[in-house]
């Protein structure tokens, strides 16, 4: 298969999404969906943690808890993904950060801009029918 289709991130956060123990599929569009998609940084134990694109700053414990799963499963999971070279760990005292290898693979720069090129789009043609009835249907994954 080829080609792409847009989830919103916020589906990473729905009571759906996180409700049972996740496969092993579900784990990789989750770390996928979990990495940042442009600089950032966050501060643990007083030190900044920086982030580039395609970086995930989780800790083992935080994503067990998130996908229930213990922490041996976890590790045997993040270990297969870095021998199939999908991914990169990077381990120290004060964090992990995991790299997502070929992270535009999965998530193109201009299909986010030109996603949000679209929305834009979207909205300004129904600014401009406004006397139009529009029914807005909130999918079953929102919480």
């Amino acid at each position: 298969m080829e080609g792409y289709y847009s989830i919103n991130r916020k589906l990473l956060d729905s009571l759906l999404w996180l409700s049972e123990p996740f496969t092993k599929g579900q784990a990789w569009v989750d770390l996928i969906g979990l990495a940042t998609h442009e600089y950032t940084y966050f501060y643990v134990r007083g030190n900044k943690v920086e982030l580039q694109r395609g970086e995930v700053g989780w800790s083992e414990p935080k994503l067990s808890e998130r996908w229930k799963w213990s922490r041996t499963k976890l590790r045997k999971f993040l270990n297969d993904l870095e021998k199939e070279q999908q991914i990169i760990q990077q381990k120290n005292t004060i964090t992990q950060i995991i790299t997502i290898i070929n992270y535009d693979l999965y998530q193109k720069k201009e299909q986010q801009s030109g996603q949000q090129k679209d929305s834009r789009k979207t909205h300004t043609r129904m600014n401009k029918n406004e006397k139009e009835s529009v029914i807005k249907i909130t999918p079953p994954f929102q919480s």
